[in-house]
């Protein structure tokens, strides 16, 4: 670990020794220093200066660190819960910073034994931003504001599986305890909230290979519990456990404990559910809310067997972290209206720096999903790692679904096998992605547009899926390379940005899609220049080597894009 972070070190900052601010806070008990003191007694490792953030790796011990912008007089403290152990060193993380020249100040000790050591002139980029979540939208998404900066009146919720059942938050008067209950009472407060994710949080699920039951009659407490894996830790508690099918002679719920389930309800049987078994499992449901980032800490940050289903929701930002073995959706966002108006009011989603390993659910015959959009506008799922999955992200699980404004790009599909994406009444910006080893690539249906530009698929047995069953979809192709690909005769390869292919996208019910790649009330197009209007935007023939760098979580270097395309 410590020889990749000093790889990675001087190419992004300067370390150096400076002197100590006299006005700058210090330990309680410390003095007022106007030069350095004893600064080799603090062993800095590395520095790095990321994207809205810095990283540190020091020498473990008790230390206060702050830090100010370059030419600014006041420090700030970091927060003792971002100074994480990793063995004997602390990997430590200040985020969001906006972009500029920042000054970093570690202090310990006390009396003869206090020591201050400067590092000044950290250099801090931005976050690439591009694509449909900040189309005409300078509020900023989740907790944070457009340049990188926590909101000035949001929460934040430091959680570890260690704390996940214990940590509490008052909202509006009421202390609400644990990860899943503050998640879910999130609705009742305006408030931003910054859920920052220390370490990977799990939950409990099937014993792998476990059955369903022969009959109705066989279904008991004993029954259910005795198909729980006991080797995954401790439950995160209040995730719903629903059993349904035709089975079974009614509905029966559950909702996990920190050691196991609990009987909840029975109810009469729900007659849409066709299959034989079904089963919503470990789902935090997040209803009615606005403003939230959920970010992953450091490498390890992730959700273990956990679902997240955002309905109705509004400025959600889920980033850095690695989700797995989820038996629902990993991220499921939905909203429903009478209109095709009203099913496109919610939205604005950036799903970004994630890894996403492969779902799996022992008990019903569902396939999970990576990320699910319905019914939803304006998101941007970009830097992501989908990895050996079946079905990796879907928009619009049905023709009466509208997902108006989805831009995907900079992601890195490795051995999975479809819907990369599958969408459906949808207009869809598709850039920079790398499809490797594929199954299928992506797939529009039901009167969905998009534009494909400067894709790489390789290894691709169908590199674009269009059903015969459905409304086909129209694809544009610009300057996308496909190498030892399979069919690609349903697609639409132009020879200039601008071409013009025939569509009939419309998916908020009111408004012509069909041109909206060069069109700049409907698109981040530069007309003058007839180009996409993005931060970055590589040639085809470079993404093989940029996207499986940056994409995914947890690595610092993933966090360090460049900020234009050489």
């Amino acid at each position: 670990m410590k020889k990749i972070f000093l790889s990675l070190i001087m190419l992004s900052v300067v370390l150096c020794l400076a002197s100590c601010n006299g006005g700058a806070d210090v330990p309680k008990d410390g003095p007022e220093v106007s030069e350095d003191v004893n600064p080799d007694s603090i062993k800095v490792e590395s520095v790095l200066g990321l994207n809205e953030q810095i990283y540190l790796n020091l020498a473990k011990g008790e230390y206060v660190i702050s830090y100010k912008k370059a030419g600014a007089e006041e420090y700030t403290v970091l927060d003792k819960e971002l100074m994480l152990e990793n063995g004997e060193m602390l990997d430590c993380y200040i985020l969001g910073l906006a972009k500029g020249l920042y000054d970093v100040k570690i202090e310990n000790g006390e009396g003869e034994s206090y020591a201050c050591k400067v590092i000044p002139d950290i250099d801090v980029e931005k976050q690439d931003r591009s694509g449909y979540a900040h189309f005409k939208n300078e509020e900023g998404i989740g907790g944070y504001n457009d340049d990188g900066t926590v909101k000035e009146n949001a929460k934040i919720l430091y959680v570890s599986n260690a704390t996940k059942n214990t940590v509490t938050m008052d909202i509006n008067g009421t202390t609400y305890t644990g990860l899943v209950e503050i998640l879910e009472a999130k609705k009742n407060m305006e408030e931003p909230l910054i859920v920052r994710v220390l370490d990977r949080i799990s939950s409990n699920q099937f014993k792998p290979g476990c059955e369903p039951p022969a009959d109705g009659d066989s279904i008991t407490d004993e029954y259910f519990k005795s198909l729980l894996a006991d080797n995954m830790g401790e439950n995160l508690a209040g995730l719903p456990f629903i059993f349904q099918g035709s089975l079974l002679s009614n509905d029966y719920e559950y909702v996990t404990t920190p050691d196991g389930i609990e009987f909840v309800k029975e109810t009469e049987k729900n007659p849409y559910i066709s299959y034989e078994m079904w089963g919503t499992i470990n789902v935090i449901s997040m209803l009615n809310t606005k403003d939230v980032t959920i970010e992953g800490v450091g490498s390890n940050a992730g959700f273990y067997q956990v679902t997240f289903f955002f309905e109705h929701a509004n400025s959600i930002e889920v980033k850095n972290l690695t989700f797995s073995n989820y038996s629902e959706h990993a991220l499921d966002f939905l909203s429903d209206g009478r209109t095709q108006e009203e099913c496109t009011s919610n939205g604005w989603y950036w799903i970004h720096n994630n890894t996403f390993n492969s779902g799996k659910n022992y008990w019903d015959q569902d396939y999970p999903k990576s990320i699910c959009m319905r019914n939803m506008r304006n998101a941007t799922i970009s830097y992501n790692k989908f990895y050996n999955q079946d079905k990796v992200v879907l928009l619009g699980g049905w023709e009466y679904d509208y997902q108006l404004n989805v831009t995907l790009h900079h992601n890195f599909y490795l051995l999975c096998s479809q819907r990369t994406p599958l969408s459906r009444e949808s207009n869809i910006h598709n850039y920079n992605n790398y499809i490797a080893e594929c199954s299928r690539g992506p797939s529009p249906r039901t009167s969905t547009y998009l534009f494909s530009e400067a894709n790489y698929f390789e290894s691709v047995e169908t590199a674009y899926y269009v059903s015969d069953t459905e409304t086909w979809g129209a694809i544009k192709s610009w300057g996308d390379i496909y190498l030892s690909c399979g069919e690609t005769e349903n697609i639409t390869k132009v020879s200039a940005r601008d071409e013009i292919v025939e569509n009939d996208c419309s998916p908020d019910g009111i408004t012509d899609y069909s041109k909206f790649d060069t069109d700049p009330e409907l698109f981040y197009y530069d007309a003058e220049n007839k180009r996409s209007d993005v931060e970055i935007l590589h040639e085809a023939k470079d993404v093989p080597d940029v996207v499986p760098k940056y994409a995914g979580a947890g690595i610092l270097e993933r966090m360090d894009f460049p900020t234009d395309a050489e």
